[in-house]
Order: structure tokens, then C-alpha cells, then sequence
């Protein structure tokens, strides 16, 4: 109940749109009332004509359906006598035509309240799962398939706007037509009515029991669609590799497995589905038949006041009363297959933002004297990968950090920029715990180029001034200069509003890293993190990205990850990482002088 109530407390915000919709639908309600019990005048007007003057009946002095309905037929009579029976048919084809004019006329306005509601709240949901998504910790994307997480996004959402929000029309229309309808049939036969309503428990328990399984079967649907997705992800994604090795049997295969797994959930899942139609339906029809019957039995032995025409216009209020309740059955159905996609978005909405701001968060512009990894340790699944690590980076220095793969060198640089927090020990800037500042300013201090060149389906102007409003132009040239990027810039059609494609495909590598170091250096940050920034180049662009980088080191503080050692040999300190703590630590020359680990690399990548 919970996970709905978080829906309906989206659509008290619409409160003004939603009052006016319970407004119409209650006009809507008795305008059809009255259209619908017109049947009974043109069944008096047609079958009870008699010569004789009819009788007014008494009042009773208390409240009386059977006088009420007495009385109706005795104005009616009256009428019909002193006008004709073809113009009091006339008459009542004229009341009925203006009743349904307005009644579609209320019923337009009473759908179009509910369309910013249902729009609303859809995109209010659409809008906290993006921000919790740019909220949520680096480690909650090492845990979940992205895959997965895209489906949550769409196909859970719109499983939500038709499932759940769809359903606010009948939810907030139903029960109006519904007491409206069974208010004038307890006016016409209560007793009817009462014998009618025996039925409900049974028809209700039948409903139940397929919308219990509907949910548990729409659910792990959820769950298949998120696999399939996944699947279909990593396909695209790592296509050259796939064809290179001819991995395409083995996805497809894959692919069958999980489609066809998924085909059979949604077999189940509508197989129960479209049950429940049948089922109300014939629930439906079969108390009708029955009322017809036992009305029949009342209206031959003069019992209960009910005559043949008002058992006809009960039975036809009643009819009326089936497509509501029928469609609040089908809401609670699609409520029930809504509630599992509810249950997938609150897996993100719900999930833990463990990287956030102390709610005393300190301002941080720029520091003065140094970085200090005091004893850092951190643990990935309850397993240690970094070891009490403790080194210093003075203002202005560069510091590296070389090993071998998987040591946890880009471990400790994902710590700095508080992707990950640390398990045990401390990050300290200028004495102070890198978690007492802001977590905003703490990443407005860092420029971060890593060995992947992450750019958007944007212009360059856009990637390079990414997340800064109303850039200026002159400091995107400049940074595109120094990063040695503009002079492919201005060859690209459109120069600076060249769209660079979706990741940057429409540049080659060298070109995408120049770009990255471009953003990096426009940011003009203090501190950089140089993430094996030219490991991925050719020999020429290395070249080009080496004197981009240079460029960009120039005065500030920074920590670079090198796989070529030969671009940190200048380094102010190398940090040697193996499996997560420190092997050594100095200068190019004092490293080389211990002939230890520093000194193997070095000689094995001079070897190659």
C-alpha cells in the first residue's frame, strides 16, 4: 500500500484538476441516471394508455420509493392526457437528446481534468528517477546491469502511466456512478437491490485470486524484460568484438534463451490477463438473469410496489451499473500488474545515496597545502582491495601511480574524487576530511581525463562547456588551443556546432581525448586526475595528447595513472601500487637506483 500511496501523493499536487474531475463525474453520473431511466416514460407512454382518470397517489408522510414512483406515473398519465401521446413522445425525445448533449459534454470536460493529471504525474516520476539516477553512488552502476536499469526507466514507467495512472479515471469515476446507480435502485427495490447485492462477495473473491497471480506473474515478466534488455545492450555495445571473434552463435543463443524465456512469462501473464474480463462479465450476466427472475416473480404477484415498466428501467440502471463495477475490477487488475513495476522503480528511487553531504558541509574553493591519503583502506563486496595506503601530494606537485593491473591505482583516484568514500582511514585536504566538504566542490576543484573518452551527442562547444550555462567562447577556443584540438575543430563541418554523434563516434580517438583535456582544461580546475589518459593512442596522437597534457599540468596539483612510464619519468614522486598497498615510492632516478619493482617495469617496457 505504501508504493501507492507515493503514486497518490504525486496526484494531490493536481488537487485543483482532480476536484474539478470528481465535480463532472458526479453531473456525469446523474445526467446518465436520468437518460438511462427515460425508458421508463416511453414504456408508460406506449403500453399503460387507459381511459380512465388516474389516481394521485397519497402521501405517506415518510420517505417512500414506491410513492415516488407512483407519483412519476401519475404526472406522466396526467400529461399524456391532456397532451397525446405523440406529443408527450416528442416531448420526451427532446429531453433525452438535450440530457445526452450535456451528458458528453460533462464527460469531455471530466476526461480533460484528468490529462494533466495523468501527464503530471508521469512526468514527475520521469523526472525523480533521472535525479536520483545523477545521485546515486558510483557503486550502485558496479552493482546493477544497465541494461536493467534502462528498462526500470521505460517500459516500467509506462507500465506505470497506463497500468496505475491510466486507472485514476475509473478510480475517481466508478465509485461516483456506482452509488449514484445503486441509490436510485434502493429508491426503486430495495429489496432487489439487497438480493442483488448478495452476489458481490462471490464475484469478488473470484476477482481476487486473478489478481493475485496476475501481480506475481507480472513481476517476474518485469524481471525477464530487464534480462533481455541487458542482453541487448551489451550486444550493441561491444559489437566489433563480438564479430571480430564470431561470438554471434553464442549471443544469439543467448538472446533466444532469455527472449524465449520471456515469451513464456508473458504467455502466463495474459492467460491471466484476460481472464478477468470473462469472469466479470459473466459474473455480470448471470445476477441480471437472476434479477430478472426474481423482479419478474414481484412485479406478477403485486409485491413491493414494482410495476412492469419501472422493473425494466431498474433492470436497465442495474445493466448500468455493470460497466463500472467491471472497469474498477479491471483497475484493481491493472493495479496489481502496475504494483510490480512499481516495486522495480523503487529499487532505484529507494536505494541508498551513501555518497552525500553532511548536513554541516564546509565550502571548499581551492586548497593551499596538500592532499593526504592517511591509512586509506576500502572494500568492494566485503573483500579489501586498497590496504592502508598513506602518501602526500604537495601543492603543485605530480605524483604517479604506476603497478600492475588490477593493483588499485584507479581505485585510489576514484577515491579522491569521492566516487567511492573510503572504508577506514582518511582523505585529507589541507588537514580536513574530504567528507566535511561539499561534495559539489570537492569535483569543482578536480579536472578528470580518463583512458575512455566520455563525450555526449552534442556539439563540441557543448562537450568542451559541459555543465556550465552561457559559456564564453573565447575560453572554449583557448582551451580547445591548448589542448591541441582546434585544429581539427575548424576543419569539422560546422566547426564548434559539429554534433561529435553518440560517445563521440564521429571522431577518431586522438581527436575524442583532445576534446576530454579541452573540457579539462576550460573547467581550469586545481587539481587533476590523468587516468592513463594516451594509453589507447597511436603513436601521433599520443604525441599530440602528451603536449596537451603537459599543457594543461602546467601549475596545478595532480595525480596521474600512467601505463607508459615513459610520460611520468618527470613525475615529483612515483608511487609504486601492487595488489593494493605500496611497494615503493621516490623519484624516476631513485626507483631505478633500487632496482625494485620500479625498476622491472621499466626495464620490461623498454624490453618490448
Amino acid at each position: 500500500m505504501k508504493k501507492f500511496n507515493e503514486i497518490f501523493t504525486l496526484v494531490y499536487a493536481y488537487r485543483r484538476q482532480l476536484f474539478l474531475n470528481v465535480f463532472f463525474n458526479l453531473l456525469n453520473a446523474v445526467l446518465s441516471l436520468f437518460t438511462f431511466l427515460a425508458v421508463v416514460p416511453f414504456l408508460r407512454i406506449l403500453f399503460e394508455r387507459t381511459a380512465d382518470a388516474p389516481t394521485k397517489p397519497i402521501d405517506p408522510g415518510a420517505f417512500s420509493g414506491t410513492y415516488y414512483m407512483e407519483l412519476v406515473s401519475y404526472e406522466l398519465d396526467m400529461f399524456v392526457r391532456e397532451h397525446g401521446p405523440v406529443e408527450a413522445l416528442l416531448w420526451m425525445c427532446g429531453l433525452i437528446v438535450t440530457l445526452s448533449l450535456l451528458k458528453n459534454l460533462v464527460l469531455y470536460f471530466s476526461l480533460f481534468s484528468l490529462a494533466t493529471i495523468r501527464t503530471g504525474v508521469s512526468r514527475d516520476i520521469r523526472k525523480r528517477l533521472y535525479d536520483k539516477v545523477l545521485r546515486l553512488p558510483m557503486a550502485y552502476y558496479s552493482d546493477e546491469r544497465k541494461g536493467d536499469i534502462m528498462s526500470k526507466m521505460t517500459n516500467d514507467l509506462m507500465e506505470i502511466e497506463f497500468s496505475v495512472i491510466g486507472t485514476l479515471e475509473v478510480l475517481f469515476k466508478a465509485p461516483i456512478m456506482l452509488i449514484c446507480y445503486l441509490g436510485m435502485l434502493f429508491l426503486l427495490s430495495w429489496k432487489l437491490t439487497l438480493f442483488a447485492l448478495l452476489f458481490l462477495p462471490v464475484s469478488g473473491y473470484l476477482v481476487s485470486r486473478v489478481a493475485k497471480s496476475l501481480k506475481n506473474a507480472a513481476r517476474r515478466g518485469k524481471g525477464r524484460l530487464g534480462e533481455l534488455m541487458s542482453v541487448i545492450e551489451e550486444t550493441l555495445t561491444g559489437m566489433r568484438i563480438i564479430k571480430a571473434f564470431n561470438g554471434e552463435p553464442a549471443f544469439r543463443k543467448k538472446f533466444d534463451a532469455h527472449n524465449e524465456g520471456y515469451f513464456s512469462l508473458m504467455v502466463r501473464l495474459y492467460k491471466r490477463e484476460y481472464l478477468s474480463s470473462p469472469v466479470s462479465e459473466f459474473t455480470g450476466i448471470l445476477v441480471v438473469t437472476v434479477l430478472l427472475y426474481f423482479g419478474g416473480t414481484l412485479v406478477l404477484e403485486n409485491k413491493g410496489g414494482l410495476t412492469g415498466e419501472f422493473l425494466i428501467g431498474y433492470l436497465v440502471v442495474f445493466s448500468q451499473v455493470i460497466p463500472p463495477a467491471k472497469a474498477f475490477t479491471d483497475a484493481i487488475f491493472k493495479i496489481n500488474k502496475g504494483g510490480a513495476s512499481i516495486e522495480r522503480i523503487n529499487t532505484i528511487l529507494d536505494a541508498d545515496e551513501s555518497i552525500m553531504d553532511k548536513p554541516d558541509a564546509k565550502a571548499i574553493n581551492g586548497f593551499s597545502r596538500e592532499i593526504e591519503f592517511r591509512d586509506v583502506r576500502f572494500s568492494y563486496k566485503e573483500e579489501e582491495v586498497i590496504h592502508g595506503i598513506s602518501f602526500t601530494i604537495r601543492k603543485g606537485e605530480t605524483v604517479a601511480l604506476v603497478g600492475p593491473s588490477g593493483g588499485g591505482k584507479s581505485t585510489l583516484a576514484n577515491l579522491l574524487a569521492r566516487y567511492y568514500d573510503v572504508s577506514q582511514g582518511q582523505i585529507l585536504v589541507d588537514g580536513i576530511d574530504l567528507r566535511e566538504y561539499k561534495l559539489a566542490d570537492v569535483r569543482h576543484l578536480m579536472g578528470i581525463v580518463t583512458q575512455d573518452s566520455i563525450l555526449f551527442n552534442d556539439s563540441v562547444r557543448n562537450n568542451i562547456a559541459l555543465g556550465i550555462e552561457n559559456p564564453d567562447q573565447a575560453g572554449i577556443q583557448d582551451a580547445a588551443r591548448i589542448a591541441n584540438a582546434e585544429e581539427f575543430i575548424v576543419d569539422l563541418p560546422g566547426g564548434y556546432d559539429f554534433n561529435v554523434g553518440d560517445g563521440g563516434n564521429k571522431l577518431s580517438g586522438g581527436q575524442k581525448q583532445r576534446l576530454s583535456i579541452a573540457r579539462a582544461i576550460f573547467r581550469n580546475p586545481p587539481i587533476l586526475i590523468l587516468d592513463e589518459a594516451t594509453s589507447a593512442l597511436d603513436t601521433r596522437s599520443e604525441k599530440l595528447v602528451q603536449e596537451a597534457i603537459t599543457s594543461l599540468m602546467k601549475s596545478r596539483t595532480s595525480l596521474v595513472i600512467a601505463h607508459r612510464l615513459s610520460t611520468i619519468q618527470h613525475a615529483d614522486r612515483i608511487v609504486v601500487i601492487v595488489e593494493g598497498r605500496i611497494a615503493e615510492m621516490g623519484s624516476h632516478q631513485e626507483l631505478m637506483e633500487k632496482n625494485g619493482v620500479y625498476r622491472s617495469l621499466v626495464d620490461m617496457q623498454t624490453f618490448n
